[in-house]
């Protein structure tokens, strides 16, 4: 399989997870290692009595070493990266191009600070750090000039 890698001039916003989505990650991958823990010390304890139990500790080992590494790999490799073709979302081992000729235009909740990029009748919200989404359209707008840039604002009851 071919290795595509982004050009040196592509550029890669991170994406911001919240609070709860990152201590949801940290109970996972601690019920994973309890999971693993408990499983060790079954097989050191019990030892394989039948075929089921051999099957048993050994795939609740495996299940939570992938589960491991799919948080890992989402929390560490979860970015957004425009290139001079595509805008690139990478979710852990999930990818997604969008070609940035298609993009119509982009909408930034001031609620949220979340971008919303239209691209036809489709549409998909971005989550970047607030103080990078001007420069994330920026370098949107650089690749496509026609996206219309415009943003929501609400007034809130006081």
């Amino acid at each position: 399989m071919k290795n595509i890698s982004e050009p040196k001039s592509a550029k890669i916003y991170k994406i911001k997870f919240t609070k709860a989505i990152i201590a949801v990650a940290i109970a996972v991958l601690v019920f994973c290692v309890i999971g693993i823990v408990f499983s060790v010390i079954q097989l050191a304890k019990v030892g394989v009595a039948s075929a089921f139990e051999m099957l048993k500790y050994p795939f609740l080992i495996l299940i939570s070493l992938f589960c491991i590494a799919v948080v890992i790999a989402i929390l560490v490799k979860s970015e957004y990266v425009i290139d001079s073709q595509y805008l690139i979302s990478k979710f852990g081992f999930i990818h997604s191009k969008y070609d940035i000729k298609k993009i119509t235009a982009v909408v930034l909740d001031t609620d949220t600070y979340k971008l919303t990029v239209q691209c036809g009748e489709e549409f998909f919200v971005i989550s970047v750090n607030k103080e990078w989404n001007e420069a994330f359209v920026r370098d949107l707008m650089a690749v496509n000039s026609n996206i219309d840039y415009s943003f929501t604002y609400s007034n809130k009851p006081q």
